[in-house]
């Protein structure tokens, strides 16, 4: 593997917000020629990291989901609401499960005032946000750390995360659907995902409108164990008579 450079790491964080850009642009932001950015894209493009378009540069077709970066901007009013309607139900003390979801991490932001929380994780910007605050004490889960979003997956994390009995786990879903229920993309994530709802007392699911009957591929529970849904929108009438409109809250 050809080891990229600062230089090409950083087109690469551009490329996670804005998903595609221009090699002027490029040249402007890092202040060099615009040959040495069509260098570096064609390294990027031959190890399958980037591909070239005409005058420029986009993240590849062929990911399920796009980075996680680029996954926190989508919607993120949205998100950023779901997360402060979750906090208002949040009490100091708690001991909450908190996934790595792109609202998780706006979530966690919220709970930076709360005290002496107890935090079950498999992210690192979660645990980075909560752990040096008001004697909250967060426990990591360990495993292969994955680079798109810095989350621990595998056998090890799920071993460590399945010790711990929660109030709370606050989760999201990459859908849910009518006919096939909660589903994620990734296959890691729902065998987490899977393991920690059992310990816990209660599920809260965390999605936005956009989640709402969209494909997916592994799944993760029925629509009828999750016990408090939160989102924007009122889901449809078909995914609302299986969770129940009382388990449902919106954020407006």
């Amino acid at each position: 593997m050809i080891k990229q450079s600062k230089r090409q790491l950083e087109i690469m964080k551009v490329l996670q917000v804005r998903k595609s850009c221009s090699v002027i642009e490029l040249a402007e932001h890092l202040n060099v020629s615009d040959e040495t950015i069509r260098r570096d894209i064609r390294q990027l493009a031959s190890t399958g990291a980037a591909e070239k378009i005409h005058g420029g540069v986009m993240l590849p077709h062929n990911s399920l989901e796009p980075p996680f970066l680029s996954r926190l901007q989508e919607q993120r009013d949205e998100k950023q609401k779901i997360a402060r309607l979750i906090a208002s139900l949040i009490k100091d003390g708690e001991t909450l499960l908190i996934d790595n979801g792109s609202t998780s991490c706006y979530f966690a932001k919220e709970l930076i005032p709360y005290k002496n929380l107890r935090i079950v994780t498999n992210s690192t910007e979660v645990a980075r946000e909560l752990c040096s605050r008001n004697h909250n004490r967060v426990f990591m889960a360990g495993g292969e750390i994955r680079s798109d979003d810095s989350a621990a997956y595998g056998a090890s994390t799920v071993a460590f995360a399945k010790q711990f009995m929660t109030q709370k786990a606050i989760i999201s879903m990459g859908s849910l659907h009518a006919a096939q229920g909660c589903l994620d993309f990734d296959l890691s994530e729902a065998e987490f995902k899977r393991a920690v709802i059992p310990q816990t007392e209660q599920l809260i699911v965390a999605v936005d409108h956009t989640k709402f009957n969209k494909p997916g591929v592994v799944n993760v529970c029925a629509l009828a164990d999750i016990d408090l849904l939160i989102t924007d929108r009122m889901p449809p009438d078909e995914i609302v008579d299986q969770i129940g409109a009382s388990k449902i809250k919106v954020a407006v």
